[in-house]
């Protein structure tokens, strides 16, 4: 994921780099041998002035994670506007206790999923070894996660500081074309044990994780159909009965229920109604 990096001297003055990963943050920032460094990644479109605002409120309320609101784009216009919580601070150990209503990334208290509409300190990153995990989709939900694990406070703001491009299923299908399951799933895995380190007893936590499971896993039913696949029928249905088994011995051990008629089927093991269905679905939305 490409990132921006902004850095600052002691002088207050500040400069900005751009890369793709780890070894250009450590480079920039041995470059100009600054003091503070922060990292705002790219894939949301950033508003004018949004760097020098989340830095602004990184300093001001001397805090190491910075979440903002941020604008959804289709292509035509903004059709949502998903507001943060202005003026929010929390500390980090209180957040971790009880993490529920951070899990919601459309949440006014959200900070899971996506990377974007948030600033990170370098140093924090650096001290503890926080990457993105060696997934092809969903890496941000780890990295989001490692983060939260290492910090001492967040702050929340009710300024539109960036703006998101909502994939179409084209768009989706188009950049993504391999089965996406199984680094769907990794990815759950990866947060399941980080978020769950901090406070074991909340069912409420365990419920959302799975909650979110679920949903990455309808959408790899629905991916199942990406034509550049290339899947026959049979190979298709085949695979679904497949996540479906799989998704299924996962939960059980935690007595988890999803309120949702397709996961009803697949407890029922049935195949042919998860099929039809997620075929009506397709065809329902498949040029949002």
């Amino acid at each position: 994921m490409a990132c921006s990096i902004f850095l600052c001297n002691a002088a207050g003055k500040s400069k900005f780099g751009s890369g793709t990963g780890k070894r250009d943050a450590k480079g920039i920032y041995r470059k100009y041998k600054l003091i503070k460094a922060y990292i705002f990644f790219a894939k949301g479109m950033a508003q004018k002035n949004a760097i020098e605002k989340f830095v602004r409120y990184m300093e001001n309320e001397n805090t190491d994670l910075v979440v903002c609101s941020f604008s959804m784009f289709d292509g035509e216009k903004v059709f949502r506007t998903v507001k943060k919580a202005d003026g929010l601070k929390r500390t980090g150990g209180d957040a971790r206790k009880d993490y529920y209503e951070h899990m919601f990334m459309y949440g006014e208290r959200g900070i899971q999923g996506a990377a974007w509409f948030k600033l990170y300190k370098t140093d924090i990153i650096r001290k503890n070894g926080i990457e993105f995990p060696k997934l092809r989709k969903s890496e941000d939900d780890v990295f989001v996660a490692r983060y939260v694990n290492c910090i001492d406070s967040f702050y929340m703001t009710g300024d539109v500081l960036c703006r998101y491009y909502v994939n179409s299923y084209k768009r989706f299908w188009d950049k993504y074309r391999f089965d996406i399951f199984d680094t769907s799933r990794q990815s759950t895995m990866y947060v399941k044990d980080i978020v769950l380190s901090w406070n074991r007893n909340n069912k409420d936590v365990l419920q959302r994780i799975y909650d979110d499971y679920f949903h990455k896993t309808f959408g790899s039913f629905c991916f199942l159909f990406n034509p550049n696949l290339k899947l026959k029928r049979k190979a298709r249905y085949a695979r679904l009965k497949e996540i479906t088994d799989i998704f299924m011995d996962d939960i059980s051990c935690d007595g988890i229920e999803i309120n949702h008629p397709i996961f009803k089927c697949m407890k029922k093991k049935n195949y042919r109604a998860i099929y039809v269905r997620i075929v009506l679905h397709i065809l329902k939305h498949k040029f949002d």
